[in-house]
């Protein structure tokens, strides 16, 4: 069974409504998201709200970990910080409640699913990891493939016996060796960086043993204009119609 793998919807309800609908005329049954699924964008409650009414499973990511939890909230940028505690405002009590049941993990088809890296941490970037961390995270890990999200760069890590190495994810299928270990990056949804402006996901297909990432053009402008009513920094808008370069938790 195929299943998409989504990550950083970051509150864009058109990037995840464009996204799901690809996914619909894919065939595809089975999501799960990565996390950050709230953050910089002006529309939480709808994003959170979908994932129920989807039964998309999620793990918790870092602006959601940052919501519940004030120490963590303290290490963003004040522009982010702020644009969370606008959409802490805008979430009810009953997606709160959704969100503060994610766990750091999850395990689905054979694969891990986590927002930072595998095991379970949350707030680890998988591009400031050296090759000799990586090398020991995959040769540790249970399951030969791991999902991840965070950078919001699609990217694929492999383990060859001791060999790491590290290639973007083109628009195209790539096939997937059964005799090595993968820390595989999702991309983003709804907050691009240096990258295309669409919304971008992946699928993986554990029959043909393969990942396809999907670019999904959206209304950026109607989400842009959200931010903005929101009260969110005008930066967070701007990045949905011109590229970032920035990965940090700006």
């Amino acid at each position: 069974m195929r299943l998409a793998v989504v990550s950083d919807i970051h509150s864009n309800l058109e990037a995840l409504e464009a996204v799901l609908r690809d996914v619909a005329a894919l065939g595809i049954d089975q999501v799960v998201s990565l996390g950050d699924n709230i953050g910089y964008g002006g529309d939480p409650e709808a994003v959170v709200q979908l994932l129920r009414q989807q039964k998309i499973d999620s793990v918790i990511g870092n602006h959601e970990l940052a919501m519940l939890d004030p120490a963590c909230l303290e290490a963003f940028h004040p522009l982010a910080r702020k644009a969370l505690m606008i959409n802490k405002r805008l979430l009810s009590m009953k997606s709160r409640v959704q969100i503060s049941g994610f766990r750091t993990f999850l395990v689905r088809q054979g694969c891990l699913f986590v927002h930072g890296l595998p095991p379970d941490l949350v707030t680890a970037y998988l591009s400031r990891a050296s090759d000799t961390r990586l090398s020991h995270i995959m040769d540790s890990m249970e399951q030969r493939i791991a999902f991840v999200g965070h950078t919001h760069q699609l990217e694929v890590i492999r383990l060859d016996r001791d060999r790491v190495s590290r290639s973007k994810i083109e628009k195209k299928v790539l096939f997937l060796d059964k005799g090595s270990r993968y820390i595989i990056n999702a991309g983003s949804v709804g907050q691009p960086r240096k990258s295309s402006l669409d919304a971008k996901y992946l699928v993986f297909d554990p029959d043909r043993y393969c990942i396809e990432a999907r670019y999904v053009d959206y209304d950026r402008e109607a989400a842009a204009k959200k931010i903005r009513k929101a009260g969110i920094s005008e930066e967070f808008a701007q990045r949905l119609v011109q590229p970032s370069n920035q990965e940090r938790s700006l």
